[in-house]
């Protein structure tokens, strides 16, 4: 499973876990993730994703 770490100054803020699996569908919700964090982080908002087995 990807899971999406949202990273604001070095500090883990939340994780978002994509409730689909496929790509295409992963891609257009963590657009859409993206545009959310910054409006509610800041700019300084990194997405970092990662493997959960």
């Amino acid at each position: 499973m990807i899971v999406y770490d949202i990273v604001v100054n070095g500090e883990i803020k939340e994780t978002i876990k994509p409730r689909k699996n496929r790509l295409k569908e992963i891609y257009a919700y963590m657009l859409e993730q993206s545009k959310l964090m910054k409006v509610k982080y800041g700019e300084n908002v990194k997405i970092k994703g990662r493997m959960v087995y």
